[in-house]
């Protein structure tokens, strides 16, 4: 395995990073990964090492892409960061040794989000592919804006502990320690769209960041989605709906099992998971 670092972009002073990782050849297909944690919290470098080691084992490269966070930054800006990648990559990719182009979004949760909002956007390169774990395509969700009664289960997230957390500079990683009480505050509260957008937020900002099964699903790439019925912070039926208006998909299910059930590689649950949407992409790629 080898891994080389580099600085895609530079905003507000903050160098934006990612990581490429391959086997001993390089491959012909790149899996470009958007870490989750509610555009909040989180790090590039939170996809585990036995995932990325099926990826390579089976003919992909990994590149690891960090984005900054909100409510730092807002959703346009971190959009920026995520395009700015994905044209940097088609840009050096043979600087970066790769003898192809070709590219697979794959993100976890809102990383899935921002993979999905990638891909149906004209103005960018078109992936081979999707990998959606555990994601949504719309920002209009009315799951976003409903106080969660799981997370209203744990003690409660004051705003001066919110606001404790918020930094004055833009930052590209937040610990589970130090941020998740900051999404657990926004699915309390039903306020997670205030700290993506701003409080003052309008209708006409979320537009450009909704998904329309009707008009939109049917020009999506090939979709592999995985995602648990018990999935206690976002419901399953995002993932069918996707499911159902996309013209080639899989939707891989687990059961009694929470939101991210693939982060505990010890569960045979994520492994088979990783097993099919390798199956899938190898599908569509011998179909291509």
């Amino acid at each position: 395995m080898e891994q080389k670092t580099f600085t895609f972009a530079e905003k507000d002073g903050i160098k934006l990073s990612a990581d490429l990782i391959t086997g001993k050849e390089k491959a012909s297909q790149t899996i470009i990964y958007f870490h989750g944690g509610g555009l909040l919290y989180g790090s590039r470098n939170d996809l585990n090492d036995a995932y990325i080691g099926q990826f390579l084992e089976n003919g992909f490269n990994v590149l690891l892409a960090d984005y900054r966070l909100a409510p730092e930054v807002k959703l346009p800006e971190i959009y920026e960061d995520a395009s700015d990648l994905i044209l940097y990559f088609r840009h050096h990719a043979e600087s970066l040794g790769l003898p192809d182009k070709e590219f697979i979004l794959f993100g976890q949760s809102s990383g899935a989000f921002l993979a999905l909002m990638l891909a149906s956007d004209p103005t960018l390169p078109r992936p081979c592919a999707i990998l959606s774990f555990y994601g949504y395509s719309s920002v209009s969700s009315p799951w976003l804006k409903e106080r969660n009664k799981y997370f209203n289960t744990f003690p409660l997230i004051s705003e001066s502990l919110k606001n404790a957390m918020i930094r004055q500079t833009p930052l590209t990683m937040g610990s589970v320690d130090t941020r998740y009480p900051l999404y657990v505050y926004s699915r309390q509260s039903g306020k997670w769209l205030d700290l993506v957008f701003g409080e003052n937020y309008s209708e006409a900002d979320l537009k450009p960041f909704e998904l329309d099964p009707e008009r939109d699903f049917h020009f999506l790439p090939p979709v592999f989605l995985a995602h648990s019925f018990a999935d206690e912070d976002v419901p399953i039926e995002e993932s069918e709906k996707i499911k159902n208006g996309t013209l080639v998909s899989e939707l891989f299910t687990v059961h009694d099992l929470p939101h991210d059930f693939d982060t505990h590689t010890a569960g045979a649950e994520g492994r088979m998971a990783y097993d099919a949407a390798i199956r899938f992409l190898q599908e569509v790629k011998k179909n291509q």
